[in-house]
């Protein structure tokens, strides 16, 4: 197993907040330092702040908030409402996606040559980063009486996909749902790998014999039904993620418009205190949090697993948030 690469402080909090925290916990501590920034040390630093939980501050924007926050819930419903409606489809269609799957499995097990392939995603994926291995273990193998400039290219091949699967493993750990097993994969660089391993091919076609073909043919392969687990695997994830977004939705927006409506109502005989403003505030602000926490780490998966195929269209901005490829 490869070691750990040390990763600061700064990337931990990082990777935390983008993608391993849980979304509710990311919503809690973003809106208890809002509110210690906002009530008790603005307080302190303004002496003469209790103006600005004056009402004519306050009015208009929890009245704001409280739109906003009507506003979004639709939102998000419609967004969970083009969810469910994917899903009903004729019987047919669904048999075709059940048969998929099936077909799927049944291919990839004729590839690795076993009578069963694991179910679970974390498995599968250790089953097929495994015979990705070995399949590329056998190229270099196989290259021991080729020329020097194809074995060389082969074993820096080898070792650079080795290495990135060693690292992918390694997030295998402990990946126990959806999403542990897509932010463990998502930095597998599978269209790189595709497409450099067609241009070794393609450059020593004559120092290739054909049991190092057949090598490359499988990794290829592999290589390529790796690609649709991982896009399998996001898809699963997402559902999965909006799904949750909708009922913590819920258990916060109605909340957050029950006291910000019943504290704009009571609020002639509210008593005037900085604190008080400050934690409507943050309460009516929960839900907008909520949903900003869900939609960075969506987006942070949707980005850095994009894939264009055999294509290697990927930019150097993809992979800028280092701290994110391990713990």
């Amino acid at each position: 197993m490869l070691p750990r690469r040390d990763v600061g402080p700064f990337a931990r909090l990082l990777r935390w907040v983008m993608l391993t925290g849980n979304r509710q916990h990311v919503t809690a501590v973003v809106l208890l330092v809002g509110y210690v920034l906002t009530a008790p040390v603005g307080h302190a630093l303004l002496p003469h702040g209790h103006h600005l939980g004056g009402r004519d501050a306050t009015v208009p924007l929890l009245s704001t908030m409280l739109s906003g926050t009507f506003l979004i819930f639709s939102i998000v419903v419609s967004i969970n409402s083009l969810f469910v409606s994917g899903e009903q489809n004729p019987l047919d269609q669904q048999f075709g996606r059940v048969q998929s799957v099936v077909e799927f499995r049944r291919q990839l097990e004729g590839v690795v040559d076993e009578a069963h392939v694991p179910a679970s995603p974390g498995p599968l994926v250790r089953t097929l980063s495994g015979e990705i291995l070995e399949r590329a273990q056998q190229l270099e193998d196989e290259m021991v009486t080729a020329d020097i400039d194809a074995r060389e290219n082969v074993s820096a091949y080898v070792e650079d996909l080795a290495e990135e699967t060693g690292r992918m493993n390694e997030g295998l750990d402990g990946a126990a749902s959806p999403l542990d097993v897509t932010v463990a994969m998502m930095n597998y660089n599978h269209d790189r790998q595709i497409n450099d391993l067609r241009r070794i091919r393609a450059e020593h076609t004559d120092a290739l014999s054909p049991s190092a073909e057949e090598a490359i043919d499988e990794l290829l392969r592999l290589l390529q039904y790796f690609a649709a687990a991982r896009q399998y695997f996001k898809t699963l994830y997402t559902k999965s993620e909006f799904a949750s977004l909708s009922r913590w939705l819920v258990l916060t927006s109605v909340p957050a418009v029950a006291v910000t409506a019943t504290f704009l109502h009571y609020l002639a005989w509210a008593p005037e205190s900085h604190l008080l403003v400050a934690a409507i505030e943050a309460i009516s602000f929960a839900p907008f949090l909520l949903v900003a926490s869900y939609v960075l780490r969506v987006t942070t998966v949707s980005r850095q697993t994009s894939a264009a195929g055999q294509f290697a269209a990927t930019d150097g901005s993809r992979g800028a948030i280092d701290g994110i490829d391990s713990d």
